[in-house]
């Protein structure tokens, strides 16, 4: 099976010479849209294959979210067997589809959804580019994202992340509101796919509630402007209808199953829990803070703003520039995009790179604001995709004569799922079909040993630290055991733990009723 080492030279060669004859396609006139579409994805699909081909966890939420899709592939029904916290199960679901089809859950699997998503939202961000900048700036303004997704070697934005599905949700969403902004008389099936597609953002995550309310505000105001102009309220009624169909489908199914409780009180106040890490004052520190931890999307932030600079400077110079086509609307909703984009980020409190996905295509959206100035001027309307690609080169130049490396996700004798040796001692004591807990927080034992979970959570932090719901989860986690009467049950608190390692306050005997279910129901192993 193909693998890559530290130091594929022809490989990343091919990738850097693959970047520029994209970037160079831009000073033909006369190239094809879907030969430079396939180009483009050509070279994101090229440089994720390292991180597709690398069977190992790049980051805990790969395991958990898999975790999941092996449990609802065993039983389907989300917030009965399978709570993501603040995940939502259309990320969840997402991961079943490779079962369906006969593979195995693991993480190439997981990267190969988070690819098609990437891709898709790729697609889908260039047709709203096109609608509004027209297709010869689309085809520039495209390669800031692109270069970025492609060429970063960032954990956080190469494993399969929650971010992935919403962002495309998003995507799909602002080519919907392009459409709408370029169109003479609006039109009511686009108005109801906007609304529908937007109302299953907060099933996939709730923390792209932000960026899909702004999208929904702008066509509810271009829906308001149309029946002023028209008396028809076609659009508007239909953009509600589509709004209000997906949570009404998903709320008459969580009626159905017996779960509405457990929607309530683990995915909507759990998630108010997790949400209030920040206010709004805190903002601008916490998104500074997470910047930082980041050296590409801070080059990608550079970038963008030099571009706007440029932008702003040439237009003085040359005034008369070509007007938007949705005037002064455009600009403004691309700027609450950008807004409600860092809120989603940075709202939690905690600095998890992987948040910074919801900013990157606000970015591009600026970076086309400011290329729409210099239009005029291809060398420097090309800066700044070819600064961003500089950044890399000396990255990866730097990185090799250091170390030899290139390739950071090395694949060689990484292609198989591996087995710790806590998976190869319960192996025995366990069938496909049984279930298994694992307390503490080590949700990759259940994708190598490939068994479902026997509690709705994969991890029982929240079951651990003080916090309002504290004795709801336990409830909860305590009447799974009874329901779903695992065959294993590994504590996995200590040293070599994420999160949580103290184990006289965090081990399951920190939970009495818990260790007293354990210790008459089970046999120590070891």
């Amino acid at each position: 099976m193909l693998s890559f080492d530290s130091a594929p030279i022809v490989y990343w060669a091919i990738a850097y010479l693959l970047a520029l004859v994209v970037i160079g396609l831009n000073l033909k006139e006369r190239v094809s849209r879907p030969l430079y579409l396939t180009a483009a994805v050509g070279l994101l699909v090229l440089m994720r294959l390292p991180a597709i081909l690398l069977n190992r966890e790049l980051n805990a939420d790969e395991s958990q979210m898999l975790s999941h899709a092996l449990t609802l592939w065993q039983d389907p029904v989300y917030w009965r067997s399978v709570d993501g916290t603040t995940i939502g199960p259309l990320d969840n679901y997402l991961l079943v589809l490779p079962r369906l089809l006969g593979f195995q859950l693991d993480y190439t699997s997981a990267r190969i959804m988070g690819l098609l998503c990437v891709v898709g939202s790729l697609l889908f961000f260039f047709r709203a580019l096109n609608m509004w900048f027209g297709s010869n700036l689309a085809r520039v303004a495209v390669l800031i994202p692109l270069l970025f997704l492609a060429f970063t070697q960032e954990t956080d934005f190469v494993h399969y992340s929650s971010e992935q599905l919403p962002v495309f949700l998003l995507s799909i969403c602002l080519a919907l509101l392009a459409d709408l902004t370029t169109e003479s008389r609006l039109s009511p099936r686009r108005a109801f796919w906007l609304g529908l597609v937007a109302g299953m953002v907060p099933f996939a995550k709730l923390q792209a509630v932000p960026q899909a309310g702004l999208l929904v505000l702008g066509a509810l105001y271009l829906a308001y402007q149309h029946y002023r102009q028209t008396q028809s309220g076609k659009p508007l009624l239909l953009l509600l209808l589509g709004g209000i169909t997906f949570p009404a489908l998903v709320l008459g199914w969580i009626v159905s199953m017996e779960i509405f409780q457990d929607f309530i009180d683990f995915y909507i106040l759990g998630n108010a829990v997790y949400a209030g890490g920040s206010g709004l004052a805190d903002i601008p520190t916490q998104f500074g803070k997470l910047i930082l931890l980041s050296p590409d999307f801070t080059a990608l932030l550079i970038v963008v703003a030099l571009i706007t600079i440029s932008g702003i400077l040439y237009a003085q110079r040359n005034p008369g520039q070509a007007a938007l086509p949705g005037g002064l609307f455009v600009p403004v909703l691309i700027m609450g995009y950008g807004l409600a984009a860092i809120y989603a980020a940075t709202k939690s409190g905690n600095l998890f790179v992987h948040y910074l996905n919801f900013c990157v295509y606000p970015l591009g959206l600026a970076a086309a604001l400011g290329m729409q100035r210099i239009a005029q001027n291809k060398l420097l309307l090309l800066m700044g995709p070819l600064l961003l690609l500089a950044w890399f080169g000396l990255q990866d130049a730097v990185s090799f004569l250091k170390n030899r490396q290139l390739n950071s996700l090395i694949s060689v004798e990484a292609t198989s799922l591996p087995e710790s040796p806590v998976v190869r001692a319960l192996k025995p004591f366990a069938t496909p079909t049984d279930r298994m807990v694992v307390w503490g927080w080590q949700c990759q034992y259940y994708v190598e040993a490939q068994l479902a979970q026997g509690t709705a959570e994969n991890h029982s932090e929240r079951s651990i630290f003080q916090h309002p719901l504290r004795d709801v989860y336990r409830r909860r986690y305590l009447s799974d055991m009874k329901r779903t009467k695992p065959a294993v049950f590994l504590d996995a608190v200590g040293k070599n733990s994420l999160w949580v390692q103290n184990v006289a306050t965090q081990g399951h005997e920190s939970f009495p009723e818990l260790a007293e279910y354990i210790e008459k129901n089970y046999q120590f192993l070891g």
